[in-house]
């Protein structure tokens, strides 16, 4: 019994010899992570969240492509401005024709004689019988070659067509900048949520390779203990099944980072396999948000001002199709020559020239510019509610983001605290253990529950952070401007 006592205390003072020389506990702090993350393998500069912004709003596909839209509205404009400018056409043709129709009528003596004239002088008839001989019959006549050159105008002047069209054009670039402006903020918001997703998922694999020095620690001493006979086998095998089930979230924690890293390339106009390297940034922002000012520029965002421009477009275009049942001039000239060969195509005399103005009153289209007007208005209409609706729907996102986003601030702060209790707790169970006081079981529990808290607070503080990205694009901000840099969004104290 003696001996069995001095065994227990010899081992209990080599338990005590080795938890002064154990390592802490590798795990990172979550809330504050710093360093460069390899998202993608591969050599590269290092970005920060400004230059991944930066990279996205100059290549990002959505993006380019809205921007190609501002140049498809630069040729409507000119497309507009050609309802009020004439139209100059240059012409050069070539003709051969034979004409016989005047050889063909009698009154003219065709074929042969111009006939005779009712209660005429004896000899006048003679005189025309005589004259028409002189025109070749039908038959003879032969087929002739023209060469023509002519410059014609053509020109239809409606004033108020013209005003309708050009403005509607001048009213579509300024919402093709606006939305412009609603997808650059859009693609923000998805950059820095993949930024952040990258972020997380680099703190998941930190996270779980302190798991995994954890498990080893625990490994360690159970092995040791059974060494010493204070543990039974079964311990020693729940120690080593618990650390091989912990292999496997390394693997899935590193292929979401690989994923993660593949989306922010893509949203920033690059190979989703190209090399990437991100340096951690991303501040939490505090601070209370006031619902009315979050509202009220919400409600100014450039979505819906595109809309509301898009309602003034419509009008304008119902302007322009009124403008078809109203009185309007048309102008027309042509000046040219005119030759039987082209070497005297210019010469003296050969020139000819026409020129007319007409008022072109419409008094019957068959109903067309009474449809088109009454499918404007109802267009109108339907883009008026719509809007309305899509105003309410902006007023309810903004109203959710703030709630989720006051939820998730609260929760951060609850699974800090959470996982500084869990770190202790676990610190003191593993004690317990190797003094013999506690369970395999209990340190088990412990570390569990401490790697649950830390994952709670790596997705706790992605989710503030993704959240206050998106609450910026719902009040029409870039998400890479600051809460306090917002002119009286955030409650002062």
């Amino acid at each position: 019994m003696t001996d069995r006592f001095g065994r227990r205390r010899a081992a209990a003072c080599l338990l005590l010899m080795l938890l002064c020389g154990l390592p802490a506990s590798a795990a990172p702090d979550p809330a504050s992570p710093s360093g460069v993350i390899g998202a993608v393998p591969g050599e590269g500069p290092v970005l920060g969240l400004d230059e991944c912004l930066r990279a996205a709003l100059g290549a990002n596909d959505r993006v380019v492509a809205e921007r190609w839209g501002r140049r498809e509205l630069d040729g409507r404009m000119k497309q507009a401005l050609s309802t009020g400018l004439p139209t100059l056409d240059l012409v050069g043709d070539w003709s051969r024709s034979r004409d016989p129709s005047f050889a063909l009528d009698s009154t003219f003596g065709g074929g042969g004689g111009f006939g005779t004239v009712p209660g005429a002088e004896p000899w006048f008839n003679d005189w025309l019988a005589g004259f028409g001989s002189l025109i070749p019959p039908a038959t003879e006549i032969p087929a002739q070659s023209y060469w023509r050159a002519n410059l014609n105008l053509n020109w239809t002047v409606n004033p108020v067509k013209v005003l309708g069209a050009v403005g509607a054009a001048r009213v579509g670039k300024e919402r093709q900048e606006l939305m412009i402006s609603a997808v650059e903020q859009q693609v923000g918001e998805q950059v820095v949520t993949a930024y952040q997703q990258v972020v997380a998922a680099a703190d998941q694999i930190a996270a779980v390779r302190a798991h995994l020095a954890n498990q080893d620690e625990i490994l360690s001493v159970v092995r040791l203990r059974y060494e010493l006979g204070l543990a039974t086998q079964l311990d020693t095998l729940q120690a080593a099944v618990g650390r091989a089930n912990t292999v496997p979230q390394l693997s899935r924690a590193e292929a979401a980072l690989r994923t993660a890293g593949a989306r922010l390339n893509a949203l920033m106009g690059r190979e989703p396999g190209q090399a990437l390297r991100v340096r951690v940034e991303g501040e939490l922002e505090d601070g209370a948000i006031d619902p009315e000012v979050a509202l009220s520029l919400a409600r100014g965002r450039p979505d819906l001002t595109a809309g509301g421009l898009m309602m003034d477009i419509e009008r304008r275009g119902r302007q322009a199709q009124k403008a078809d049942n109203l009185p309007y001039l048309t102008m027309a000239g042509s000046y040219g020559y005119v030759g039987r060969t082209a070497d005297s195509l210019f010469d003296d005399g050969h020139d000819s020239w026409r020129a007319s103005v007409a008022l072109n009153v419409p008094v019957f289209d068959g109903l067309l510019t009474r449809g088109l007007v009454r499918e404007a208005d109802g267009r109108i209409r339907r883009g008026e509610s719509e809007l309305a609706s899509q105003r309410r729907d902006v007023e309810v996102e903004v109203l959710d983001l703030l709630a989720r986003l006051q939820s998730s601030r609260q929760t951060l702060d609850a699974v800090v605290i959470n996982l500084a209790r869990a770190e202790e707790a676990r610190e003191q169970s593993l004690l317990l253990l190797q003094l013999g006081k506690a369970s395999y079981v209990d340190v088990l529990v412990a570390e569990a529950n401490r790697s649950d808290a830390q994952a709670a607070v790596i997705d706790a503080r992605y989710q503030v952070l993704a959240l206050t990205a998106s609450l910026k694009r719902a009040i029409g901000r870039n998400p890479a401007e600051r809460l306090d840099a917002i002119p009286d969004l955030l409650v002062k104290e």
